[in-house]
């Protein structure tokens, strides 16, 4: 194997909230595609020093180390060389970005991202970048109350989905960014009616729905979430498994290194990595500890959300480590 490069990367944001992308060189590797500027971390550099000195080099400007934040690391190999990619978003920077170097610069909105094609090893820090921070998890709420011959009748379906609508509401106002659809106590026909209805009535806000590829391929979901066990089913179908699913946006839940390392061969988008801390719902589960997250962390190149036993004040914390944000079921309920 090549030796590894060490890179520093920015997401760099102007004061209206705009993204600055650079175009390569044609005769550089992987020229003509869009990157991120940076550069080399020399030899006993800092990567946050590498990043101010190649910005400076390169586009004129200084930024802010105060304001500037880990965003995500990308371990990726090349047929031809391997790269560690240490990216970190730049939230404000003096002066007036150029290309020092001849490069074409361009200041885009965040929604136009996925119009701009891109190294293969920047394909994570473009989804770290359109993923949300802080996604609430949908408790279990009872049926018992709605059953009719077992299954939940259309005429209690409004009520069932009022309850999941109201936790919904509350998350939203206590800063979650997205939701998933954790329902398995359902049949896979009540789901995706909730599914429908949550999608509807919270059109601006992500939601993720816990099922099957085969059931979200058949509905027409564009955002789904696997568990453990299926990551481990589809794993075994091969490294081209995730094509199998027709949406965007493929995460899975894993609890240690060999299922990260699975969710990576399929092509996953994310991942949740847990228990972080100790969890009520499981307090025979021994949790990995902020340490051990941090550094499973650092070998993947997938965005990770920390679950188990976090809150909305764990954010912070999590972004610092490396982490994309936190998942959380009771952290966003009160």
């Amino acid at each position: 194997m090549s030796k590894l490069i060490h890179v520093a990367a920015a997401a760099i944001f102007n004061e209206s909230g705009e993204l600055l992308i650079a175009l390569r060189n044609s005769k550089q590797h992987q020229g003509g595609l869009w990157e991120f500027p940076g550069g080399k971390v020399e030899s006993g550099e800092s990567a946050r020093d590498a990043l101010a000195r190649e910005l400076h080099e390169e586009l004129g400007i200084t930024i802010d180390l105060a304001a500037t934040r880990p965003l995500i690391q990308v371990p990726y190999h090349y047929p031809d060389k391997s790269v560690m990619l240490d990216v970190f978003r730049v939230n404000h920077f003096s002066g007036e970005a150029y290309g020092r170097e001849g490069q074409p610069l361009k200041w885009i909105r965040l929604s136009e991202l996925p119009n701009y094609q891109f190294p293969a090893a920047n394909k994570p820090i473009v989804n770290a970048l359109l993923l949300p921070n802080a996604m609430a998890i949908t408790p279990e709420f009872s049926t018992e109350p709605l059953l009719e011959n077992g299954q939940v009748s259309e005429s209690c379906l409004t009520e069932l989905a009022d309850q999941y609508g109201g936790f919904v509401a509350q998350a939203t106002l206590n800063g979650a960014d997205a939701i998933m659809l954790r329902a398995k106590h359902l049949t896979n026909s009540v789901q995706l009616a909730l599914y429908t209805q949550l999608a509807e009535r919270f059109k601006s806000l992500p939601i993720i729905w816990n099922t099957s590829i085969e059931t979200a391929n058949a509905a027409g979901v564009s955002a789904i979430h696997l568990s453990s066990d299926r990551l481990q089913q589809l794993d075994q179908q091969g490294p081209d498994s995730c094509d199998l699913f027709s949406g965007r946006w493929l995460g899975a839940s894993c609890h240690s290194l060999e299922q990260i390392q699975q969710a990576e061969r399929v092509g996953v988008d994310y991942i949740t990595l847990s228990p972080v801390q100790q969890t009520p719902s499981h307090p025979d589960t021994a949790p990995l500890g902020w340490d051990e997250f941090t550094r499973l962390v650092s070998q993947t190149r997938l965005p990770v959300y920390a679950l188990g036993g976090v809150s909305r004040d764990d954010l912070e914390k999590t972004i610092d480590v490396g982490g994309q944000g936190i998942a959380a079921i009771s952290g966003f309920r009160c």
